[in-house]
């Protein structure tokens, strides 16, 4: 079993992906899945559905959780926005009791855990792994070598439908479109469900304060006339 990196500490948490067009939840605990969850229905009615499954399988009450583990995307708005809030949600009623605090959050982009599959399933770079973006436009991540702890340092980019590179691609189909994906592109092979120890990649996850979708602002400014 993989040693655990020193910044991410032990417990119990819960896993939420809602950022393509299947929903995975899980109880993620050390490097496996005491209960874990993929519904192909839309966010809004696989997202609380599962969470209430996953956590009687794993007989975990949401409130014995450490912490929530959120894929931040780039994928389906609705999706993104709707795990982000049921985080945010609880977190708000964490620090409405006595002397608590919120737990933790930790999250990851959706095609750098995709990436991370790929490896996982022994796919040798390079490669690229790719996403819907706004119509006619995909978001692309490349990825160079087997080191995981790189995927965070690459930069996805925005590119045109047509503009995908040559050589191993993975999609990872965030919405129903219209837009024809390359003969060439592959759908992953690896299963999150067979490889939970791919959390523990070192700098794979990041903490942060807040749940927020991958490209969207947290704050707005106000309008003056």
């Amino acid at each position: 079993m993989p040693t655990p990196p020193h910044s991410w500490p032990e417990g119990h948490y819960l896993f939420l992906d809602a950022s393509g067009l299947t929903a995975r939840v899980g109880v993620w605990s050390n490097a496996r899945w005491l209960s874990f969850r993929v519904s192909e229905a839309g966010a809004l009615d696989a997202l609380y559905a599962g969470v209430s499954a996953v956590l009687a399988e794993a007989q975990m009450p949401l409130e014995k959780l450490h912490g929530f583990i959120y894929v931040e995307g780039p994928g389906s708005v609705l999706g993104l926005r709707l795990t982000a809030m049921a985080i945010r949600t609880w977190q708000v009623d964490d620090a409405a009791k006595s002397e608590a605090v919120a737990r933790p959050v930790w999250v990851c982009g959706s095609l750098q855990l995709a990436a991370a599959l790929a490896l996982a399933g022994g796919v040798a770079p390079p490669f690229a792994a790719f996403t819907d973006a706004r119509q006619g436009h995909w978001n692309l991540l490349m990825v160079a070598s087997t080191d995981a702890t790189a995927l965070t340092t690459r930069s996805m980019q925005e590119i045109g439908e047509s503009d995908l590179p040559p050589g191993t691609l993975f999609y990872v189909p965030a919405r129903k479109t219209g837009t024809r994906t390359p003969d060439h592109a592959q759908r992953l092979s690896a299963s999150l469900r067979e490889h939970p120890e791919i959390l523990l990649m070192p700098g794979l996850f990041r903490p942060v304060a807040n749940a927020t979708p991958y490209g969207l602002a947290p704050e707005y400014k106000k309008w003056k006339a």
